[in-house]
């Protein structure tokens, strides 16, 4: 019996539970990735989108979702493994300890200048988690074809 099911005790009309698996678990992240990162790009094109200067409020709102999403990404980013991580990874991993460092400038650009550059970041972060996904899909043939033959990549 695997971890995630039990029998329902003693009583034959009552439904077992079932096994989630790790598929079932699987999608179901995805699906949360996907909306996160769906939210990102919203914050990232509102963030590239200012042309005049935002009001207070609303730059330090978006500021703020920014850093949080770039946190965010930045761990998942530092999870990859240095020999597996894309370059683009390891240089946004390398601006984001910088934004942190320095914060935004002084001067009147200097918040929506910082706000800018942590969307660029963000932007970075997502395109690195896509790169290393797409290596994983695209050796996930090679890895476990149980009684089937291995697949050559001329014969995809």
């Amino acid at each position: 019996m695997h971890e995630h099911t039990s029998q329902a005790e003693n009583d034959p009309s009552t439904p077992a539970e079932t096994d989630l698996s790790a598929a079932l678990l699987l999608q179901a992240a995805m699906v949360l990735e996907e909306h996160a990162e769906a939210a990102t790009f919203t914050l990232i094109r509102q963030a590239l989108a200012i042309r005049q200067s935002p009001g207070v409020q609303e730059l330090a709102k978006l500021t703020d979702a920014l850093l949080t999403q770039c946190a965010i990404l930045a761990t998942g980013v530092e999870t990859i493994s240095a020999e597996k991580c894309p370059p683009r990874g390891a240089g946004a991993l390398r601006d984001w300890a910088q934004l942190r460092r320095d914060g935004p400038a002084d001067g009147p650009l200097g918040s929506w200048s910082y706000a800018r550059q942590l969307a660029l970041v963000a932007r970075n972060l997502i395109q690195a988690v896509h790169a290393y996904r797409a290596t994983i899909a695209a050796r996930a043939p090679y890895t476990s074809r149980p009684n089937l033959p291995s697949l050559v990549p001329s014969s995809q």
